[in-house]
């Protein structure tokens, strides 16, 4: 390892009772809870009435060749809910620091639709995670999480959770239609966290909207290998309403990330969006005042997390390195977690030592201050 690696996108476990204990007592019947499921062992039970395994979030460096997803909170990476540990886990790993988002807390978004039970649940989340990252603050980066089912709860609790030192939030990555981010309804937010710096992260599968099919006859299991196949498109059509909106226009201190989603992806959106704006932009609506193209923005403003791309670095030439960021996605099933030192070195030979350095630590070192 030639210089610090920093992890920007890795995650915890919530505690079985993080929503019970914290919230108050006459919600607590509402909110998601831990208990026992006859196929799945331990798992997350949610107000909708979804129940959620362990094993995706929480099975990093034993996927592999597991069949099952029934799991028990004691199998948990323990660093994953103790910071202590986890200080020893990354230091496995050769990870310096990391950035922290939610893992069963990011499908609030579309579990609890209650406005008040909602915010009551993303607070008592955001409470204990700065407990959790106030082990060791220089090291481990919390990520707010933010619902926004009234723009007016949102705002207060960006103010409450900028109080507590966040410097990032996570927003609802795949908002129904009438609440996608191109609606004006949005600009008192985007003024708010532009004004004190707040990055906004959408990571994949973190959203109201479903990610994979609702339809009757098993769809949902039936066509998961191909809904998770093409899950990053669906950020994509969100980042895309932004630019040509004039959103990031209007914004030009606003800050994106788009975790979780690869970045091969990348190359080829930047080009299409440049190509349809100077083609296609004529015949419609333009909402870009200025002589910037889309990928003017893009490149300006957003950057993308991703955990093992080697297509995607093959494209540098077109991207560029400053808007990447690798991340481990510990302790998710996905994660390279123990062993991501030797995928970098694999996935970035080649790479000049200054793009390396910025993909692998500069670029979050210096968005988040380490």
């Amino acid at each position: 390892m030639t210089a610090p690696t920093i992890s920007a996108d890795s995650h915890i476990c919530e505690l079985p009772d993080l929503f019970t204990s914290r919230v108050d007592r006459k919600l607590r019947d509402q909110v998601p809870y831990m208990g026992a499921d006859d196929k799945l062992g331990d798992a997350w039970h949610f107000p909708n009435g979804m129940v959620t395994s362990l094993a995706a979030f929480a099975s990093a460096g034993t996927w592999q060749g597991k069949t099952s997803s029934a799991m028990s909170f004691a199998e948990v990476p323990r660093g994953a809910w103790d910071p202590d540990a986890r200080l020893e886990e990354m230091e496995t790993d050769g990870v310096a620091a990391e950035v922290v988002y939610p893992s069963y807390a990011m499908q609030l978004f579309a579990t609890v639709k209650e406005p008040s039970v909602l915010m009551a649940c993303a607070r008592a989340y955001n409470d204990w995670l700065h407990d959790y990252c106030s082990a060791a603050p220089r090291r481990l980066k919390g990520v707010a999480l933010l619902p926004a089912p009234d723009l007016d709860l949102a705002l207060a609790e960006v103010r409450r959770i900028i109080r507590l030192g966040y410097l990032n939030v996570l927003l609802d990555a795949h908002p129904p239609a009438d609440r996608y981010y191109d609606n004006p309804l949005w600009e008192p937010l985007w003024a708010e966290l532009e004004a004190n710096g707040v990055i906004v992260s959408f990571h994949l599968f973190a959203g109201t909207a479903p990610v994979f099919g609702g339809e009757e006859g098993g769809g949902r299991l039936r066509h998961f290998l191909a809904d998770y196949t093409i899950a990053p498109s669906l950020l994509e059509r969100q980042l895309a309403m932004m630019i040509f909106a004039g959103v990031l226009e209007r914004h030009p201190a606003l800050r994106l990330l788009c975790v979780e989603s690869d970045c091969g992806w990348v190359a080829h959106f930047l080009k299409r969006m440049d190509h349809v704006y100077v083609r296609k932009g004529p015949r419609y609506e333009r909402h870009i005042k200025s002589d910037l193209l889309p990928s003017d923005f893009f490149k300006r403003q957003i950057k993308c997390v991703f955990q093992d791309d080697r297509p995607g670095i093959l494209t540098l030439e077109t991207t560029g390195s400053d808007v990447l960021m690798w991340g481990s996605d510990y302790p998710h099933n996905d994660s390279t977690w123990p062993n991501s030192q030797q995928v970098i070195e694999r996935m970035l030979r080649g790479v000049d030592e200054i793009d390396r350095h910025k993909i692998v630590y500069a670029n979050a070192a210096a968005l988040y201050g380490l």
